[in-house]
């Protein structure tokens, strides 16, 4: 039986959110160049599922959709998010690597 994945992206969302209004606020800092390397190694993994879930959520449109005027649209719209998060993998990727080689004063 499959189940409605909506509400662990929901947590991922709030749990990313989260990071970024205590980094904003001062309430949360890297302590090392090899503590900003690991986040940014943590966000190469999580953007590695974007693709293949945006091409799973575009499926499920396309399937679901009345209008297919409306679902050709979306899934455009859904291949140029997947595209866009191809290259977002890549610019992480090169990100981390650059960030390891960073040394703490």
């Amino acid at each position: 039986m499959s189940y409605d994945p909506s509400p662990l992206s929901r947590d991922a969302a709030k749990t990313l959110r989260q990071i970024a209004e205590d980094l904003d606020s001062g309430k949360a800092e890297y302590d090392s160049p090899r503590s900003a390397a690991l986040v940014l190694r943590d966000l190469h993994k999580l953007a590695e599922h974007l693709p293949r879930i945006l091409l799973q959520a575009s499926a499920a449109v396309d399937r679901m959709a009345r209008d297919r005027d409306d679902a050709t649209r979306v899934a455009r719209t859904i291949g140029e998010a997947a595209t866009t998060a191809a290259n977002l993998i890549d610019q992480l990727r090169h990100a981390h690597e650059a960030a390891q080689g960073v040394r703490a004063r």
